[in-house]
């Protein structure tokens, strides 16, 4: 079984935005772009994020997003690109 993984990078400067990408327990991964993603969305509800993501189907993958997420962002505040 794979392990869950949530990244994300800045898009195309040509389009602004970000992109991010989560692999769920069996490998399978969505991608979804945000024009001006906020620091965290800890605020939004259950149905938010496998409308981003349609393999989001737990409760632990909502969570596991929800963290990765603040992560992430706080990363790319920073200046830092993914490797």
């Amino acid at each position: 079984m794979a392990r869950l993984k949530f990244e994300m990078w800045k898009d195309d400067p040509k389009y602004g935005g970000y992109m991010s990408r989560f692999t769920d327990g069996t490998g399978k991964w969505t991608d979804s772009w945000w024009s001006s993603p906020p620091p965290s969305i800890d605020h939004v509800g259950r149905e938010y994020i496998p409308n981003r993501h349609a393999n989001v189907r737990t409760i632990r993958h909502d969570q596991y997003i929800k963290k990765r997420f603040k992560e992430e962002m706080s990363r790319l505040a920073s200046g830092e690109e993914q490797q």
